[in-house]
């Protein structure tokens, strides 16, 4: 799987499509465009620059560092600053919060950071889940450091990489569709029942960033496998590896907007 070649992404739904689904308003068949080429346009521009934010690097490098001392491989000696201790069986919500701590500090964007916090902590939960017997939030259902062993090779960084860029991308569409939608409709009626109606659809965008994510697995393996698992990758190498991943990702935001 870390070395799927993906050509054409599948997609559940089109992104028109969903938005059409979330503006049933009267004013729907101007709106629809709008909503959709403005978020597409603003989660774009961001997705530019954002793999240079500090905030950014920190949380992908935490989850990085969850794999290797998990794995208690060649690497795991070099991650003793990580504030995870798998020897007191750590659950997810204990992980999340050595995860807020690894963070403090360290941004260029506050709006980036909690987005990229929020999404790796996603990304924990999901994979514990994913990957226990149990997948309590609130206690050790299975042994932490076995449920990140099985991420500290090429096939799980893939699964764990996509899970992230999965929810940033969800949670960023999010954020600027509530934007957008501000702009476009024309009421704080309509406005409010778009935010209803964006809640109940949120299965839908997470889906679609999901399936977008994908596309990121076909080079996290061979990525992985040459600079973290016998090592630390070095700031550089993170951010390389950021800007690749987000450029991929928003190179399917273009093609997606450029279809009818």
């Amino acid at each position: 799987m870390g070395h799927e070649r993906i050509a054409v992404l599948p997609r559940t739904t089109q992104w028109r499509k969903i938005v059409a689904e979330l503006a049933k308003l009267p004013t729907a068949e101007t709106t629809v465009p709008q909503l959709a080429s403005g978020t597409l346009e603003c989660v774009r521009t961001r997705f530019q620059q954002i793999h240079r934010d500090t905030g950014v690097q920190a949380a992908f490098e935490f989850l990085i560092g969850l794999t290797a001392i998990g794995g208690m491989g060649e690497s795991a000696s070099e991650w003793s600053n990580l504030p995870v201790d798998f020897t007191n069986n750590p659950s997810p919500l204990r992980i999340a919060q050595a995860l807020r701590t690894w963070l403090s500090g360290r941004e260029n964007s506050l709006e980036y950071r909690s987005i990229a916090e929020r999404a790796a902590t996603d990304a924990i939960t999901n994979w514990h889940a994913r990957q226990s017997e149990q997948g309590s939030l609130f206690g050790p259902s299975d042994e932490a450091a076995n449920v990140w062993k099985k991420a500290s090779n090429g096939a799980g960084f893939c699964e764990l990489s996509r899970l992230f860029f999965a929810k940033f991308t969800e949670r960023y569409l999010n954020y600027f569709l509530e934007r957008e939608a501000s702009a476009a409709l024309p009421t704080i009626e309509d406005r409010e029942r778009f935010r209803e109606q964006l809640r109940q659809h949120v299965d839908q965008i997470s889906q679609h960033a999901f399936e977008t994510a994908k596309i990121t697995q076909s080079f996290a393996a061979a990525w992985y496998n040459r600079h973290a698992r016998r090592g630390r990758p070095s700031q550089r190498e993170v951010e390389q590896f950021l800007s690749r991943a987000f450029g991929k990702i928003r190179e399917e935001l273009l093609r997606e907007g450029s279809q009818p």
